[in-house]
């Protein structure tokens, strides 16, 4: 567990350090300009920050250790396109992820994410519930799942809040220490601006998103590789997981 939290330690300060300031031009971006074209940047930033939010939030939903407890630290590879990461030059983000799920009686399971940008914190927490048990390596294991996610930005003097909730399905198939899985979602994203002077506005976007991804698994340690499509765009996680 420590060297989990130590890897994901080094992987913010990798954030930090290459990616500094996404945010940096957000107030300069809408104060000078219309409101119709504001509302068009945040509804575009609502729609790269979708993608961003809802990253971790899919994996296989097989066994959860001993314990019932599983931890997974990744590293979401993020493809942006909105005009205020364009007037900073970043068309893409790199963001660090620790997601957990935790086993309740009756096939639920909790579910819980933070990840870290430069200045912007994001929190996550959710519900799995299995509804369906695959009974060989053809079948597999059926579960539904929502997650509610925050994002704070602060750089002391450009604020961004946004939220995001999300909903999906997930298909697990169930094949020894290589447990691939596939799934869909829907999510919808808004943004609102708390420093610039169109903090009257709310940049908003719904999505689909089609996931798929790979869990391998050695005795504690485990890795897993998953791919998304989203608006589009191709983003990527790579990571590792300790289950107890």
């Amino acid at each position: 567990m420590k060297k989990l939290l130590s890897v994901f330690a080094v992987l913010c300060f990798v954030s930090i350090t290459v990616f500094a300031g996404p945010f940096a031009k957000f107030n300069d971006m809408l104060d000078y300009t219309t409101q119709e074209q504001a509302q068009k940047y945040l509804d575009n930033l609502a729609s790269d920050l979708g993608n961003i939010m809802t990253g971790g939030s899919f994996s296989a939903s097989a066994g959860l250790g001993l314990n019932g407890i599983d931890l997974h630290l990744k590293v979401n590879y993020n493809k942006v396109s909105s005009e205020i990461f364009e007037a900073e030059e970043i068309n893409e983000l790199y963001v660090p992820m620790l997601t957990g799920a935790v086993a309740l009686p009756g096939n639920i399971n909790i579910l819980a994410k933070y990840g870290y940008m430069q200045d912007t914190n994001i929190y996550g927490a959710g519900l799995r519930y299995k509804i369906f048990e695959g009974k060989d390596l053809i079948i597999p294991s059926v579960s539904i799942q929502g997650m509610y996610t925050l994002l704070k930005a602060d750089d002391g003097i450009n604020k961004v809040d946004g939220n995001n909730l999300g909903l999906g399905a997930v298909a697990t198939f169930n094949i020894p220490i290589v447990t691939p899985y596939i799934g869909v979602g829907w999510d919808k994203t808004k943004v609102n601006p708390k420093s610039s002077n169109k903090q009257d506005l709310e940049g908003s976007y719904e999505g689909f998103g089609y996931y798929a991804g790979v869990s391998v698994s050695a005795v504690i340690i485990n890795g897993t590789v998953g791919i998304s499509v989203y608006d589009g765009y191709v983003s990527y996680t790579i990571g590792l997981s300790s289950g107890f």
